[in-house]
């Protein structure tokens, strides 16, 4: 069963975040993710309304098998061999976001190839980043460190991770992500 979040299929509206000792500001942050099996995807629309972001799902030109071995086996080689497979959505200017949200999942110790792409059509300079990973388990250190590096040249403000959001961890998931959020210091960041 699917939580739907309808607030969050508005795409690139502002979001007003207000800092301890500021006056409200207009702030715009979006979420940017690529999702195989609705675990990213989850986590993405939910950080979205907690965050009042705009939403950008990247998906593939030739998507990735969803099921059986093949997904394991062309998932893992695209990640492990950095491809940067062609997207199916176009990339929007991102210059008048402040704030940017990525997430993708975690393929064989890395993340899903999607995100590198949207990095290299992107050229992200001197924003601020928020990262999230979703999991079947395991460390994540190696995958969130891959997407610093992917990503130079940008603050990363947090990252986190998420386990099994669609199956064994929903609720408790979900959250996490919006505790994550809430406790973002978003004041910091200029607007």
């Amino acid at each position: 069963m699917r939580i739907e979040l309808e607030k969050t299929a508005r795409l690139f509206s502002s979001a007003s975040l207000i800092g301890p000792g500021q006056k409200e500001d207009m702030m715009k942050s979006i979420v940017v993710f690529y999702s195989l099996e609705g675990n990213c995807k989850l986590i993405g629309e939910t950080i979205a309304e907690a965050a009042g972001s705009d939403i950008l799902e990247l998906k593939l030109k030739k998507p990735i098998p969803h099921k059986g071995p093949l997904k394991f086996v062309s998932g893992g080689r695209s990640a492990l061999q950095k491809k940067s497979p062609e997207l199916a959505v176009s990339i929007p200017d991102l210059s008048d976001y402040d704030l940017i949200f990525a997430g993708a999942p975690v393929w064989a110790g890395t993340f899903a190839p999607a995100l590198r792409t949207f990095a290299k059509k992107a050229q992200l300079q001197g924003k601020t980043l928020c990262l999230f990973t979703c999991c079947a388990g395991g460390p994540t250190e190696k995958c969130l460190m891959g997407m610093k590096n992917l990503f130079k040249g940008n603050a990363v403000l947090s990252e986190i991770q998420f386990v099994n959001p669609t199956s064994k961890n929903r609720e408790a998931c979900i959250q996490k992500a919006v505790d994550w959020v809430q406790q973002l210091p978003l004041h910091l960041i200029p607007s």
